[in-house]
């Protein structure tokens, strides 16, 4: 979901659409094993140009691996990855079969991003992630399962059985929550309940709705500032104040959101209510009809409401 006044969806930092690379979830499950092994034919990717740019990849045509593989080819100086973390970065994806470049990221925007671990698509990608880390360039031999569910691009003319190659740049990855100090409860405020993941549940304050927006920081993070106009990283949570219903939720679709603070991108109560926060905490807004959706209803919103977001800030895009 886009925070904005037409709730229009959108979920991309610069994105391959057509794949639905921007977007895909993953599981969370910590017990995963430490991401995907190498092999002689992820090994076989070569990869030349500096990390961050667009890297000229060879490899041998007919390509192909019943299993997925992952080679390091540039060693990054950066934290490993985990399951679960949403992760930025920039690629180039191949047809194993012919050799020929599918399609990319344009290598000049802020790149693209996935939540590591397992996925339902482009698992190869998603899953390779996890145990890389932050400067590595890395190759992936994907098998036609992994890569694209056995389906194919008809659009690239990757057929069903075909081995995908992508070769990664990994530029950033966040916590998948609020990492920093709980603050003491503020009388009034309605309240956040969290569950093992992060995943907050939000009860409605019984006090009269405030004609201003409210920003309560529930947990202090010690990162970066947050500046209007900066581009953040982030899971929320939104409810009706009149009723306490969820009317959206990014850790519902386990799918991060990356919000720019503008009033041309959404709402003005995230914009005044972000701003100056840290990286790292978590934020309860309360925010009236005038700095929300005023008299337009949306869907499951209704005209002039009130509405409650808690929101983790997981890092600054850019």
């Amino acid at each position: 979901m886009k925070i904005t006044k037409t709730l229009a969806i959108a979920a991309t930092v610069g994105a391959l659409v057509s794949l639905g690379l921007a977007g895909c979830s993953a599981s969370t499950d910590s017990s995963a094993s430490c991401g995907t092994k190498s092999g002689s034919v992820s090994d076989s990717i070569k990869a030349t140009g500096k990390v961050g740019s667009a890297p000229k990849v060879s490899f041998e045509k007919k390509l192909s691996t019943k299993t997925t593989e992952k080679s390091t080819l540039v060693k990054g100086k950066g934290a490993a990855i985990k399951s679960g973390q949403p992760v930025i970065f920039q690629v180039s994806l191949y047809d194993g079969a012919t050799g020929k470049k599918a399609t990319a990221t344009d290598y000049t925007s802020s790149g693209t991003y996935l939540v590591a671990g397992k996925s339902d698509s482009l698992n190869a990608l998603s899953e390779g992630l996890v145990c890389s880390h932050v400067g590595d360039r890395i190759a992936i031999a994907g098998s036609a399962k992994d890569s694209t569910g056995g389906q194919g691009i008809s659009q690239y003319k990757i057929g069903a059985k075909d081995s995908v190659v992508f070769v990664a740049d990994v530029l950033k990855a966040f916590p998948s929550r609020a990492t920093g100090a709980k603050q003491a409860p503020v009388a009034g405020v309605s309240t956040v309940k969290l569950a093992k993941d992060g995943a907050p549940t939000i009860t409605v304050s019984k006090a009269k709705a405030p004609t201003t927006t409210q920003a309560t920081t529930l947990i202090k993070g010690t990162g970066a500032k947050i500046a209007k106009g900066d581009s953040i990283m982030v899971q929320y949570t939104g409810v009706v104040y009149a009723t306490g219903k969820v009317f959206d939720s990014s850790w519902a679709k386990k799918q991060p959101f990356v919000a720019t603070l503008t009033t041309s991108a959404i709402i003005p109560g995230w914009v005044n209510g972000l701003a100056g926060k840290t990286v790292g905490s978590q934020v309860l807004l309360t925010i009236p009809p005038a700095d929300g959706y005023g008299t337009k209803a949306q869907t499951g919103i209704p005209a002039n409401s009130t509405l409650v977001f808690a929101i983790d800030i997981l890092g600054k895009v850019s």
